[in-house]
């Protein structure tokens, strides 16, 4: 019973974002920020809702330090940005995937362009 009275209440959940400005550091542009990835952003918070927080998170492509709120590039330790931390409130039936709902990029040309002479007799055969 407990349970039915809580689904209409929204929830708060950490979303975490990088600066994707140009200039990352710059103060007189306009800033301009991505989210990250639900997974990500779970992965993340992860390593930020521990206490010691001295462990970065691992990422495919970079480490977040949680401390400094810092994005490391693991090709390039000198490529850094600032990441910071959103708490929002979503109701928990609307906590889907956004990737999912993605359509997978149209064909730029149907596979039947293009057939020459060759295809045709390799076909026919």
């Amino acid at each position: 019973m407990a349970r039915q009275g809580m689904k209409g209440i929204d929830l708060p959940r950490a979303q975490w974002y990088w600066k994707s400005s140009y200039d990352p550091w710059s103060a007189n542009r306009r800033e301009e920020w991505t989210k990250y990835s639900d997974i990500e952003s779970e992965i993340i918070e992860e390593v930020f809702s521990e206490k010691s927080k001295t462990e970065p998170a691992e990422l495919d492509n970079f480490c977040i330090n949680v401390k400094d709120f810092i994005q490391i590039s693991k090709s390039d330790q000198n490529k850094q940005r600032p990441i910071k931390r959103v708490l929002i409130r979503r109701n928990e039936n609307e906590d889907l995937r956004e990737e999912r709902f993605f359509l997978p990029p149209a064909l730029r040309k149907t596979f039947n362009d293009d057939w020459g002479k060759g295809v045709y007799a390799f076909l026919s055969q």
